[in-house]
C-alpha cells in the first residue's frame, strides 16, 4: 500500500471517528437495518427508527454531508447499502443481493454483517468489464480479473457521493485506474486486497 493510499486510509479512519462521524454512522446503520429489514423507507418510517422528526430526516443527513438516496416517490432506499439496482457494485447481505454506493461499500459492508462469503459483483469503471470476487472475514478471495484495482478518493469536502463514492470505482487493471488517477489527482490506486484491508477498518468501527 502506498504512502498516499495509507493516508487517505487514515483520513477515512478520522472522518468517521470524529463526534459527527460517530452520530453519521449510528444514524446511517439504523437506516441500513431498516432498508435490509423493511425495504424503501418513508420519511417518517425513518424517523420512527431513528427517533427525529419525521420532516428532519433528509435535511439531518443533508448536513452531515450523507444524502440518503431516495426514489421518485420521496422513498429512502439507500444509505451505503443501496436498494437502487441500478448501480453497478453488488454483494450478497444476509441472503439478499444488495447493492452498494460505491467499491468501499461492497468490500466493507460484508465485514459489518460478518457474512462467511459474500460474492461481490462490478465492472470496470473505464471498460465495463465485469469484476467479481469474494469477500471473507479474512479477506478477498477469486479475484476476476486477478489484476483488478481500485481507486480511493478523500472523502471530505461535500456530499459523500460526489466526493467519495462516485470516485471509488474497480477497475479490470491498474493502469485504467492510474489514467484515472491522472485525471483526477486527490485519486490514489490500490489492489483489491488492500482495498479490501481499508475496508476491514472501517468496518471495525461499526
Amino acid at each position: 500500500m502506498d504512502e498516499y493510499v495509507r493516508y487517505l486510509s487514515d483520513q477515512l479512519v478520522a472522518k468517521w471517528t470524529s463526534p459527527q462521524g460517530v452520530r453519521l454512522m449510528a444514524a446511517g446503520a439504523t437506516v441500513v437495518d431498516g432498508l435490509l429489514e423493511h425495504g424503501p423507507l418513508t420519511p417518517a418510517k425513518a424517523a420512527g427508527l431513528l427517533d427525529w422528526p419525521a420532516d428532519e430526516v433528509l435535511s439531518r443527513f443533508h448536513a452531515m454531508n450523507f444524502d440518503l438516496e431516495t426514489d421518485r416517490d420521496g422513498a429512502i432506499v439507500g444509505a451505503g447499502v443501496s436498494l437502487n439496482s441500478a448501480r453497478p457494485h453488488t454483494m450478497e447481505l444476509r441472503g439478499e443481493r444488495r447493492h452498494g454506493w460505491c467499491a468501499m461499500d461492497v468490500l466493507m459492508f460484508p465485514a459489518v454483517f460478518q457474512e462467511q462469503a459474500s460474492r461481490v459483483t462490478s465492472r470496470c469503471a473505464a471498460t465495463g468489464v465485469p469484476v467479481s470476487l469474494i469477500v471473507t472475514p479474512l479477506g478477498v478471495e477469486a479475484v476476476v480479473p486477478s489484476t483488478a484495482a481500485v481507486t480511493l478518493a478523500p472523502a471530505t469536502g461535500g456530499d459523500i457521493r460526489e466526493v467519495f463514492c462516485d470516485r471509488v470505482n474497480f477497475y479490470a487493471t491498474a493502469e485504467p485506474a492510474r489514467q484515472a488517477a491522472d485525471h483526477d489527482a486527490d485519486l490514489g490506486v490500490c489492489t483489491v486486497a488492500e482495498a479490501w484491508t481499508i475496508g476491514k477498518r472501517l468496518a471495525d468501527l461499526f
